[in-house]
């Protein structure tokens, strides 16, 4: 897995590619948890991510959870069908905005949406 982070209009956008699993997983936590504290909003891309593991939607999760306990904005974007199918099959969509592209999410999280 690979984890790039950047800035699009004031929103931190997170781009995560390979596989998200139980491997990667602790990797990706690691590095988003004690960023957190430091942005307004944040975007997890996943168009590049093409397999999610239980691990992977647990750091998920833990940093939707993390973000809203700290009042923060936090959405996904680019999920691809088997990603999604994960997510909606679990029950786990329910937790997060999620929009076809970064370009949507920055927009609506820069509008106060993403909660």
């Amino acid at each position: 897995m690979d984890i790039k982070v950047g800035e699009k209009d004031g929103v931190t956008v997170i781009e995560i590619s390979g596989n998200l699993d139980g491997n990667s997983a602790p990797q990706l936590q690691e590095r988003v948890l004690p960023m957190i504290d430091e942005l307004c909003c944040l975007v997890l891309d996943l168009s590049q991510c093409k397999y999610i593991s239980s691990a992977g939607l647990r750091v998920l999760l833990m940093i939707a959870k993390t973000a809203s306990s700290k009042d923060k904005h936090c959405a996904l974007s680019g999920l691809c069908d088997e990603v999604k199918d994960v997510m909606e099959m679990t029950g786990f969509s329910g937790f997060f905005k999620s929009y076809d592209d970064i370009k949507s999410a920055c927009k609506a999280l820069k509008k106060g949406g993403g909660k």
